[in-house]
C-alpha cells in the first residue's frame, strides 16, 4: 500500500527547530502510510551559512527520492516553501503544498525584532541555541534569488497561510498565488499564527487539508 502513494517531500524553513517543523504533520502522515522525507538543509553552526549550499542540499535529497520512480508531492513551509518552489520549477513532481512561504515578509523593523529575538538572548550576547545574523542573511538571499520560481512550476499548486501570521504576511501567498499559471488552490486559515504546523491549534485542521491536497481533492 504504502508504494501507492507519494512520497512526501519536505522542505523546511528558517529556524533552529529545521526539520523538526514537520514531525507533527509527518506523525499525521505516516499513520495514514505515506513515506514522509525530512532533512536538515542546513546547521545552526555559523560556518552552515552559505545559501548556495542550502540550496544543493535540497537538491540532492530530492534527486535521491527521485530515483525511487515514485510520484513526489513537494510540502514546504515559510522559506522553504520559496525553495520548494525552486525545486518544483525544475523537477517533475506530482505536486506542490506550500505552507506560509516566504516569498515576500514584514517590513524591515517588524523582521528585525524577529531576527533579534531568534539571534541574541536579553543580555544582547549571541545564544548558542539561537540562529545568527548570519543565517538571517542567508534567509534573505534565498527570497531574493529563489521567488520568482513560483512563475515557472507547472504542476498543481495549493497555498495554506493563516490570517494572523505574525511573520509572513498574507500577501505573500496571494501575490504568489497571482503568478501561478496553472492548476492552483489558496486556503486561508483563520486566525491562524505562523507555526500553525506545529503550535497544538491549528495543526489538525491544516493536516486534513494537506492529506486532501496529497490526494488531489481540492480543486
Amino acid at each position: 500500500m504504502l508504494g501507492r502513494k507519494p512520497i512526501i517531500f519536505t522542505v523546511h524553513g528558517f529556524g533552529k527547530n529545521l526539520s523538526h517543523e514537520f514531525d507533527p504533520l509527518a506523525k499525521y502522515l505516516k499513520k495514514r502510510r505515506y513515506e514522509v522525507i525530512q532533512f536538515d538543509m542546513f546547521s545552526v553552526e555559523d560556518s552552515d551559512v552559505n545559501y548556495l549550499d542550502w540550496i544543493k542540499k535540497a537538491e540532492q535529497e530530492l534527486q535521491i527520492q527521485l530515483k525511487k520512480k515514485r510520484p513526489i508531492v513537494i510540502i514546504g513551509f515559510s522559506m522553504g516553501g520559496v525553495i520548494a518552489s525552486y525545486l518544483a520549477s525544475i523537477y517533475r513532481v506530482q505536486s506542490l503544498i506550500l505552507c506560509a512561504p516566504a516569498f515576500q515578509y514584514f517590513d524591515i523593523p517588524n523582521m528585525t525584532a524577529q531576527g533579534i529575538k531568534m539571534i541574541k538572548n536579553s543580555s544582547g550576547k549571541q545564544s548558542s541555541s539561537s540562529l545568527s545574523k548570519n543565517h538571517y542573511i542567508a534567509f534573505t538571499e534565498v527570497v531574493s534569488h529563489y521567488k520568482s520560481s513560483i512563475q515557472h512550476v507547472d504542476c498543481p499548486v495549493y497555498f495554506i497561510h493563516g490570517t494572523s501570521d505574525d511573520v509572513i504576511p498574507v500577501d505573500s501567498s496571494r501575490n504568489a498565488y497571482r503568478l501561478v499559471q496553472g492548476q492552483k488552490r489558496m486556503i486561508l486559515l483563520e486566525d491562524a499564527r505562523h507555526k500553525f504546523l506545529y503550535d497544538g491549534q491549528m495543526e489538525q485542521t491544516a493536516f486534513v487539508l494537506i492529506e486532501e491536497m496529497i490526494k488531489g481533492n481540492i480543486k
